[in-house]
């Protein structure tokens, strides 16, 4: 990614977010658990990445534009964690977003829009 780009959907920067929190989540066998003396078992089967998204004060474009590239589906997706630029093929989770309204400068805001990104 070029400096100062956060947020890629496919080939389209999205607007810089808020906040961006990126969770390594561990996926486990399906039979993990504990024994009867407590002890943990399973075997660790990937790593994915899941994002929490969260942005403030968008127009009404800029919440279009991230709706069109946040797609019901898979969509690749790119992002900079722990020093590399990721790009992972991914889904998204709900899009919520708190209304604001009109401004005087005749824009519709949203005063927050958020939204779960996560690894396929």
């Amino acid at each position: 990614m070029k400096k100062g780009e956060i947020l890629k959907s496919g080939d389209v920067v999205l607007p810089a977010p808020t906040t961006l929190s990126v969770a390594d989540e561990i996926i486990w066998t399906s039979d993990t658990g504990r024994t009867l003396m407590g002890r943990m078992v399973g075997d660790v089967v990937a790593e994915k990445k899941n994002l929490s998204i969260k942005w403030e004060w968008l127009t009404d474009k800029e919440v279009k534009m991230i709706k069109n590239r946040l797609i019901a589906g898979f969509f690749p997706f790119t992002f900079h964690d722990s020093g590399i630029d990721f790009t992972i093929e991914a889904y998204r989770g709900t899009l919520t977003k708190e209304h604001y309204g009109y401004l005087g400068d005749g824009n519709y805001y949203y005063r927050t829009v958020s939204v779960d990104v996560i690894q396929r």
